[in-house]
C-alpha cells in the first residue's frame, strides 16, 4: 500500500512541476521573523499565562480533577518557562530576573514567599509599563 502511495506521488511529473506563470515568493530566514528581544507587553503576557496555569492547576489538583503526576508535570513546565523566559531590556526585565532567582531557590510553590513577592513585583512593573498581569479562572472557580 505504501509503495502504491509513493508511486502515485512520484509517477506524475506534471503534478509537481512548476508552471511558468508563478513566481516563487522569497522566504525570510526564521531568525528575521522573531524579534531580537521581548518587549514588556510580551513578557507580561507570558507572566499572565504562566500564573494562570499555576492558579488553575492548583485548584484542579485541590479538587481532585488532576492527579499528583499531572500536577507535578504542570509545575515543572511552568518552572521551566519562568527559568528560560527571554527577558530583553525592558522596564519589567529586572523584576523578572528577580523572580527567576527566587524560583531557583525554591520553585513556584506558595511556600516560596520570595517567589510570591517577586511575582507581585513583576505584576507591579507590568502595571507601570502599561501592561497588566491578569489570570483567568476556570468555570468552576467562578470564571
Amino acid at each position: 500500500m505504501v509503495a502504491l502511495a509513493v508511486t502515485a506521488c512520484t509517477s506524475n511529473p506534471a503534478a509537481s512541476a512548476p508552471t511558468g506563470d508563478s513566481t516563487p515568493e522569497p522566504t525570510q530566514p526564521a531568525a528575521e521573523l522573531m524579534p531580537p528581544d521581548a518587549d514588556a507587553r510580551h513578557l507580561c503576557g507570558q507572566v499572565s499565562a504562566l500564573e494562570g496555569i499555576r492558579f488553575r492547576s492548583d485548584w484542579e489538583h485541590g479538587q481532585g480533577l488532576i492527579d499528583d503526576v499531572e500536577y507535578a508535570s504542570r509545575v515543572a513546565a511552568v518552572e521551566d518557562a519562568w527559568t528560560y523566559m527571554v527577558q530583553g531590556q525592558t522596564d519589567v526585565s529586572a523584576a523578572i530576573n528577580d523572580a527567576q532567582r527566587a524560583l531557583s531557590d525554591g520553585g513556584i510553590g506558595y511556600e516560596n514567599t520570595a517567589f510570591q513577592r517577586a511575582v507581585g513585583d513583576v505584576a507591579g512593573a507590568c502595571d507601570e509599563a502599561g501592561s497588566l498581569v491578569s489570570v483567568s479562572a476556570l468555570p468552576g472557580q467562578g470564571g
